[in-house]
């Protein structure tokens, strides 16, 4: 190594003999390190306190107190420990003495007097290692935070969630502002963070300009970072960037750290960064492509049309699961039974995945076909309760099925599912009387409820997503429903929407929603 190329440091001069001290602190200056001088412990002390030291040259006798205890009040201190201390004396000079204060914490020690090119070689010594050691501790604490942030970023549901934790995980890693362009399945998405705050600012289709701006650090050229929409905080210089490229060799996005200085490590972790994010778009793609086919398959195999009685006037919604990879087992059917009496019903099989889709599309075709053929609704409970034993050993599904009648009733057979709200005369009840789930080996018949409908009365039938919370207790969203029933003005298509609309608004569900509402005519 070269003088140009040797590190040059701030170092803290501590002697109290003045002539000593000029001599010293003239060499270093001339090999270009800024010195800073003290005369005392306490001043040394202090003067560590204020400044940001690299190296401390620390004579063994000082006025106040010994060089050895200036050393340990430094070493004690975490943020100080790793700054090296070079001893250097005129009077402890026997091999000893270079040995007990080696061992007891001190990185260098030089006898008195000595030769400037000993000085400035040990001096740069030190500081080598000292700067490998910074390093060293930088770069693992960035292998911590990037460890963290890829595991946030492989359990992100969503690709919005995903976009966050990838800015705030890279800010943290470098502790700098930095921009972060995705684009997947047709969103593009760029979110920012200034290190201003803990959420990132995220834009929509900026994508182009992020890719621009990538395109331009490549070259060597300087990117226009307005073009962003972001601000950039004072002291942010141009950024360094780095194509994120799926496992099928798509390039999925473009991320980009701004830093004043730039560093081969610093590179490296932004590409290590970026496989990481490339992966987890990966696995979001792969869910995207199973929620497609399982979402197709749930509503190819769903009722195409909703018979509507002579008496009886029914609404059906379906909703999948917002902005989530996966898809639920709903189901809802309504369907006339011996040309004369609705039967409607609405079930869950437990679940979120193309295998629970499948169930539920078996479920509901058996259904469909007991019912046809004359069994009644508890018959058909013991049936399905034994297919999906038989078929399917350990899944479990609730199931709830009404029967109108013209006789003005209306029967009920529900077997674990949520109980079914109905508003006659402006009396709202639930029929709560249940059997168990469907699946469950040794389990007991499911009952019949056979209740009043009169003219005018509503039914709502609805699955669990439509009022379960994971915050909180189901009965609370229950009785939410419930309040929405007890305004039964408009007809149900109207009360369909409305009921939607107001335990739905402002707040993404996180499972399948299936709907009924039915009406009894004059």
């Amino acid at each position: 190594m070269t003088a140009t190329d040797a590190p040059i440091g701030t170092i803290l001069l501590v002697d109290d003999a003045a002539g000593t001290r000029l001599t010293l602190a003239t060499w270093l200056r001339r090999a270009g390190h800024t010195v800073i001088e003290a005369d005392t412990g306490a001043s040394a002390l202090d003067a560590m306190a204020r400044a940001s030291v690299d190296l401390v040259i620390l004579d063994i006798h000082l006025p106040d107190m010994t060089g050895f205890e200036v050393r340990d009040r430094i070493k004690e201190n975490r943020a100080r420990a790793a700054i090296p201390v070079l001893h250097i004396s005129a009077t402890a000079t026997q091999p000893t003495d270079r040995s007990e204060a080696l061992n007891a914490g001190a990185d260098g020690y030089l006898f008195e007097p000595v030769e400037r090119e000993e000085l400035v070689a040990t001096v740069s010594s030190l500081l080598r290692y000292h700067e490998a050691r910074r390093t060293a501790e930088r770069l693992a604490q960035r292998l911590e935070r990037l460890h963290e942030a890829s595991l946030l970023m492989s359990a992100a549901p969503t690709l919005t969630e995903l976009l966050q934790f990838a800015c705030n995980g890279l800010a943290s890693v470098f502790g700098a502002p930095v921009a972060v362009a995705l684009s997947m399945n047709g969103v593009d998405r760029v979110a920012f963070n200034g290190l201003n705050s803990a959420e990132p600012v995220i834009n929509d289709c900026l994508v182009g300009a992020v890719a621009e701006v990538a395109a331009q650090v490549s070259t060597g050229g300087s990117p226009e970072l307005g073009r962003l929409g972001v601000q950039l905080p004072e002291g942010a210089a141009s950024p360094m960037g780095s194509a994120i490229i799926s496992p099928r060799g798509e390039q999925a996005g473009v991320a980009l750290v701004f830093m004043p200085q730039l560093a081969t490590e610093d590179m490296l972790m932004l590409d290590q960064f970026t496989q990481a994010l490339a992966v987890t778009l990966e696995k979001q793609r792969l869910f995207a492509v199973e929620h497609n086919i399982a979402l197709t398959l749930q509503r190819a195999m769903l009722p195409a049309s909703i018979p509507q009685g002579d008496y009886l006037q029914v609404a059906v919604r379906y909703l999948a699961a917002s902005d989530t990879a996966e898809v639920g087992g709903d189901i809802y059917e309504a369907f006339t039974v011996d040309d004369d009496r609705p039967l409607l019903a609405v079930g869950d099989v437990v679940g979120h995945s193309l295998q629970a889709a499948t169930v539920m599309a078996e479920l509901r075709h058996s259904l469909r076909a007991l019912a046809g053929i004359g069994m009644s609704a508890a018959e058909v409970m013991h049936e399905l309760n034994l297919i999906m034993q038989r078929s399917h050993p350990g899944m479990t599904a609730t199931v709830c099925i009404a029967e109108v009648h013209r006789d003005g009733t209306i029967a009920v057979t529900n077997a674990g599912h949520i109980p079914p709200v109905i508003n006659e005369r402006g009396v709202v009840r639930t029929i709560e009387a249940h059997g168990p789930l469907l699946g469950l080996r040794g389990s007991s018949p499911v009952p019949t409820q056979r209740e009043s409908f009169g003219p005018g009365a509503t039914l709502v039938l609805v699955t669990d997503g439509l009022i379960e919370r994971r915050d909180e207790d189901i009965h609370i969203g229950l009785a939410r429903l419930t309040e929405c029933v007890a305004d039964s003005t408009g007809d149900v298509e109207q009360l369909s929407d409305r009921i939607l609309l107001e335990l739905t608004d402002a707040q993404a569900w996180s499972d399948d929603i299936a709907l009924i509402a039915a009406r009894r005519l004059p």
